[in-house]
């Protein structure tokens, strides 16, 4: 039997391993995401400053974790403090929709880190040689700075831009935001910054086409994909290289994307012909 066609499309985006990209309702009499965004980047800047003074402070070597990592969580206590300014977040989707993302979010990588080997000629070093703690704290460190980084940039401002724009569109704006506030590479000059904003950029429109389903949800392949791109450059720079910046990493980065959307296509080809009882 045929079923009609707002079932059938509503039946066709659930098998979907990838999301369909929609855009948020519009904000609300309440919701201010303009305000929250400019809020939340207020405070981002400000726990950035904070951030050396409080590493020196605390003696935490920059090669275990750099504490600006946590400033776009911190700046999410806005969030706390203002609810209503951001609205509802994403829906829940089932356990099974989320382990496909991260499925594919796990194979993102593995497409990364294989093109760079190949561009570069290099094969992986890991663990870190020069490691001050021992592996396991190193890797829960990185990953909780990480979780920091992706909640405020694909959390809070991918939900707060979508009021006015596409995920899309949000996404490629945060993700070159991102990677050209990495202040650290600013002396390498504008054509490095600019190599590693569009890598960032890259990454993180590959994160926000595998990722479904509640904030938490969401972070799953969010920090399976940030994580495993970040190691993979670690990996494989030599001391002290600037790895990230090349356009080596930008091609693994291309290449990682195409994956997705490409795996994205293939799913939507083949779901219609499961539509019909």
């Amino acid at each position: 039997m045929q079923r009609d066609g707002k079932d059938c499309d509503c039946r066709r985006a659930s098998l979907y391993l990838v999301p369909v990209e929609t855009t948020a309702p519009p904000a609300g009499p309440r919701q201010r995401p303009v305000l929250l965004l400019t809020t939340w980047s207020v405070l981002l800047v400000a726990s950035a400053a904070i951030a050396p003074w409080a590493q020196s402070a605390l003696g935490v070597p920059y090669d275990v974790v750099s504490l600006v990592m946590f400033a776009p969580a911190l700046a999410c206590a806005i969030v706390l403090i203002r609810p209503a300014w951001l609205g509802s977040w994403w829906p829940r989707a089932t356990a099974r929709r989320v382990l496909g993302a991260a499925s594919i979010a796990g194979l993102a990588v593995l497409a990364f880190a294989g093109c760079l080997m190949l561009v570069s000629g290099r094969t992986p070093t890991w663990p870190p040689s020069d490691l001050v703690v021992p592996v396991g704290v190193f890797l829960g460190l990185q990953t909780i700075g990480v979780l920091c980084e992706e909640v405020g940039w694909r959390g809070l401002v991918q939900r707060a831009g979508e009021r006015f724009a596409r995920p899309s569109v949000v996404s490629a704006v945060a993700g070159f935001l991102f990677g050209s506030t990495h202040l650290g590479y600013w002396s390498l000059g504008p054509l490095p910054v600019l190599v590693f904003a569009v890598t960032a950029t890259l990454m993180s429109l590959t994160i926000t086409s595998i990722f479904i389903g509640s904030l938490w949800q969401r972070m799953i392949p969010a920090v399976i994909v940030h994580l495993g791109v970040n190691f993979s450059v670690l990996g494989l720079a030599q001391q002290d290289e600037p790895l990230a910046t090349t356009s080596a990493a930008l091609a693994a980065a291309a290449v990682m994307l195409a994956l997705v959307v490409g795996l994205k296509g293939a799913f939507r080809q083949l779901s219609p012909h499961r539509t019909h009882a």
